[in-house]
Formats: structure tokens, sequence, C-alpha cells
């Protein structure tokens, strides 16, 4: 398959049905009211650096977020696509709050384990010296097992067989196991269907969602 049928299989895939209808201003503000009262628990965003794998910059509350009414819809989306067990792919330009959303959700939703692409990959083969204390199973299992996986720059990996056979397996596993996973990638449309693969797409089919992130990075932001 080449990579035009794959975008247009990832549309029609992970696209939401026809008749979906998206949140209503009230239906954002009452989200985002929700969200902001979970997010002001200290305890919430003390629970991701409990041995999860998130980066220090994410492990606190931002006191003024970036957040534009485009981010509240792509969020209040994500979300209920997380609670419904599915797999989010977050896209797009950098800077556009993609690890920031996961992150928040993470806090939302609650449990999760956070791993970069290569980190993950990299984890994999640190077992194969002998004087490693874990085995690729444990490894493989710690995020096939957690409540919420999110696996960050996808577009990092060197999309090897063998790190196309671990990414598989982990989502393959998640899926069986209806275990939300949310994948992110600074990647453009017509790069990201190639990049994930026929079979991680398929998996994505029964209930998921693709948001792309079209907005100006934040991080230009005064």
């Amino acid at each position: 398959m080449n990579p035009n049928e794959l975008i247009q299989n990832l549309d029609a895939l992970i696209a939401a049905a026809p008749d979906e209808i998206l949140p209503t201003v009230e239906q954002i503000a009452a989200a985002e009211e929700q969200r902001k009262i979970k997010l002001r628990d200290a305890r919430a965003w003390q629970a991701l650096g409990s041995r999860t794998g998130w980066p220090e910059k994410y492990l606190e509350a931002v006191k003024t977020p970036p957040h534009g009414q485009e981010w509240l819809v792509a969020f209040d989306v994500a979300a209920e696509k997380i609670r419904k067990k599915g797999i989010v792919v977050l896209y797009g330009k950098r800077g556009g709050g993609k690890t920031r959303m996961a992150a928040e959700l993470a806090v939302v939703v609650g449990g999760s384990q956070y791993r970069t692409a290569m980190r993950f990959f990299l984890e994999v083969r640190a077992t194969f010296r002998r004087d490693s204390m874990r085995s690729e199973m444990e490894v493989i299992d710690e995020l096939a097992t957690a409540p919420l996986l999110i696996l960050d720059e996808i577009q990092e990996r060197g999309e090897t067989a063998f790190e196309d056979r671990l990414l598989t397996h982990v989502i393959d596993a998640r899926y069986a196991a209806m275990k939300p996973t949310i994948l992110i990638a600074n990647l453009a449309k017509s790069d990201l269907a190639e990049s994930l693969g026929k079979s991680i797409v398929d998996r994505a089919r029964e209930n998921g969602k693709s948001i792309e992130f079209t907005w100006e990075s934040y991080r230009k932001q005064p």
C-alpha cells in the first residue's frame, strides 16, 4: 500500500463518524472548568512524577497555560476518546502543546506511563546486557499494562523492523486489553500514516481519533 493510500485510510479509520457533533461553546466551558478544578489539585500532578517517565517540566501545572480555543476543543475531543479506551494521535507543528495536552489528559484521566519512542527502544535494548536487572518482557509489560500510555516523538525512531515490531506489539497488547494510548508526532499529515504503519492504523479503526495541531507555536508567544 503506497503512502497516499495509507493517508486516505488514516482519515477514514481514525476520523470522527459523519454524525459526530463538535462540543458546543457551553460544553467546552463546562469541561474547561472541570479540567481546571482537577489540574489545581497538586496531588494529581505529583502522581505524574512517581516512576512514570514524565520529564520534569511537565510535573507541575502551568500557572497561565497558553490554551487557545482550538486547543481546548481538541482537548475535549481527545479526552472523550481516552475515556472510551481509544487511540489518540496528536500530530502536526512543533510547539502547539501536544505533550502538554497529553500531560493534562494524564492528570485528568489518572495514571500514565510516558516515554519517547527512542527511550522505549533504548530501554528494551538495555535489557540485552548481561548485567541488566530487567528483562525485555518486563519493560514491554510496564507499558502494555499502564492505565494510560503516552509515546512521544514517534518521528524520531529509526523505523527499523525491530522497532516497528516492538511498537506494534505494545499497541496490539493495549488494544486487546482496551487500554487508551496517546501517540505524539511532529509530522505533517502526508508523513504520518507512513510512519505509523498499516497495523497501528488498523488498531485505531474501532475507536480512535487523529488531531492535527495547525495553530502557531505557543513557544513563540511572549
